[in-house]
């Protein structure tokens, strides 16, 4: 069955009709393209880098093209008759529509990057299918890891076909005066000036794997990690725990080694905590964080965990008024903090819908909200240090599981999930996992 064909029958549907059951090889196609897109996602870039390495150059436009095709695809997945896409949609885009009207110009790229939640999240949800969420981990993290291990031990050999800098000297991601000359390479991170934090003993060298930058090394090991952990009755459960902390070792990612003792350490206070203190605590600490610059004045520190509050603190401080409520545009540089880049590009009112969307997002048991806290958990940290959580090279991943552990109605009596590998169990409205 076509892709189209496939929705074409879910469209078919009388109105008033429940979520369509999901039969056995009924929902293929769309699995297909759904592992396309995840899997599209988290390699495109490396593929792009070959390409530009070895037969032509990339320019960003590539680049986008490739995003809005996986996005565009994801999409076809997502869709269906239930209303809460088409109104999350139009609600988030005429948003944006006002934004870019106040501000005299349009940002393609933050409309973009709300859509990439969106359409993995719903594509996983619309699915629902437990056994392609846990296929996909453990693919994704054995490309990670195969990846990362060609990169670590044949570093000459990976280089003369994956010439990172000049990738994103071809994207215009970074400038030659950033680089002193270098044109062959790494990326400006691949290399720590100083001893590594995780196992001095592997060298200077931060594996950056198919992502090509180290941030997503660390951010990838421990969305795979809290799957891990949220999976007791998952096929290759404890590989795939040696896997995530080998890529967040060989990446040397401080962020990823810190979420994952920080969510082990809070997994038994999920179910207690109410989400209503989850939504106030970004909001709280971007307060706190702005008070601070503005009584010591600080303009950045080192490179570690204080170092990178205090760099956050210092852009907020650097933000005016106008800009904070998305009614103005700012050339601050904000990558070092995802909450100053969100409010630039979404401004406070933004953030705060935006923020409520996914933290109210409704599950079908109680179980899901272990997974949704570590998410939480992950997404609030990594605010404080990077705008990577809006990358599709990490959040398509990211978004479909969490889509995935909303749509499953999961069986409480279960000290393991319910499911033990290979058995099949029909949940309500006939939504079949594995």
């Amino acid at each position: 069955m076509s892709v189209f064909a496939e929705t074409s029958r879910r469209f078919a549907l009388t109105p008033g009709v429940d979520l369509p059951i999901i039969r056995d090889g009924q929902g293929d196609t769309l699995a297909r393209l759904a592992s396309f897109c995840v899997i599209g996602a988290l390699v495109f870039n490396a593929l792009l880098c070959l390409i530009n390495t070895k037969v032509m150059g990339i320019s960003d436009s590539h680049v986008m093209l490739s995003e809005m095709v996986l996005i565009g695809s994801i999409f076809i997945v997502a869709l269906n008759r239930r209303t809460g896409l088409y109104l999350v949609l139009g609600v988030y885009i005429s948003y944006m529509l006002f934004l870019f009207a106040l501000r005299g110009q349009s940002d393609l790229k933050a409309l973009r990057d709300i859509l990439i939640p969106i359409g993995f999240y719903f594509a996983g949800h619309g699915l629902a299918n437990l056994k392609l969420a846990d296929r996909l981990v453990i693919a994704s993290t054995a490309i990670v890891l195969g990846f990362g291990l060609f990169e670590y031990f044949f570093l000459d050999l990976y280089i003369s076909f994956f010439n990172v800098i000049g990738y994103y000297l071809a994207r215009g991601s970074v400038t030659l005066d950033q680089l002193y000359g270098q044109t062959t390479g790494l990326f400006i991170s691949g290399m720590r000036p100083s001893a590594r934090t995780i196992l001095p003993f592997l060298g200077l060298q931060r594996v950056s794997s198919v992502f090509l930058e180290p941030v997503s090394v660390g951010n990838f090991g421990a969305i795979v990690y809290a799957w891990a952990l949220f999976r007791p009755s998952m096929r290759l459960r404890w590989t795939t725990f040696a896997m995530a902390l080998a890529i967040i070792a060989l990446g040397d990612a401080r962020f990823g080694l810190y979420t994952c003792v920080l969510m082990t350490l809070l997994y038994p206070f999920y179910p207690l905590i109410p989400r209503t203190v989850w939504y106030v605590l970004p909001f709280f600490m971007l307060s706190v964080l702005a008070y601070y610059g503005i009584v010591t004045g600080t303009s950045g520190g080192p490179n570690d965990i204080g170092g990178r509050f205090q760099v956050t603190a210092h852009i907020l401080t650097e933000l005016n008024l106008r800009v904070v409520l998305g009614a103005e545009t700012t050339t601050q540089f904000t990558a070092d903090s995802g909450l100053a880049y969100t409010l630039t590009k979404f401004g406070l009112f933004g953030f705060i819908g935006l923020w409520a969307l996914f933290i109210f997002a409704p599950a079908r048991a109680p179980k899901a909200r272990s997974f949704h806290s570590m998410v939480i958990v992950y997404l609030m940290l990594l605010m404080i240090i990077s705008d990577s959580l809006y990358s599709i090279k990490t959040a398509a991943l990211l978004w479909f599981l969490l889509g995935t552990v909303n749509a499953l109605d999961w069986p409480e009596t279960s000290a393991k999930d319910g499911l033990k590998p290979g058995q099949q169990r029909v949940f309500k409205r006939g939504l079949r996992i594995a």
